[in-house]
């Protein structure tokens, strides 16, 4: 359940997301989304869709972010990483 924050009176809902472009080496998240129809079609190559949980092996200096997916490492480009939003896991949620 994602964390709840105060504002004013109000309890609102907070999910901290971002795009995957943003991980850092050992960072865990789950994909909440792929921002096009070509991003989605090219994730879902890789095996990856809504709801997957993945992790950064490195980050390749101006090239590609390489991730972990189940047993599959998979490199990643800048540009359709900038197009998948995801959200940091506890590890409690691993």
């Amino acid at each position: 359940m994602a964390p709840r924050m105060r504002t004013g009176d109000l309890a609102t809902d907070e999910v901290r997301s971002f795009t995957l472009d943003t991980l850092r080496r050992g960072d865990s998240c789950e994909v909440l989304g792929i921002g096009d129809e070509m991003a989605r079609i090219s994730a879902m190559r890789f095996g990856m869709s809504e709801g997957a949980r993945i992790s950064c092996v490195t980050k390749i200096p101006a090239g590609p972010i390489v991730v972990r997916s189940g047993r599959q490492e998979i490199a990643i480009g800048r540009g359709l990483a900038r197009r998948i939003t995801v959200r940091s896991v506890d590890r409690e949620e691993r």
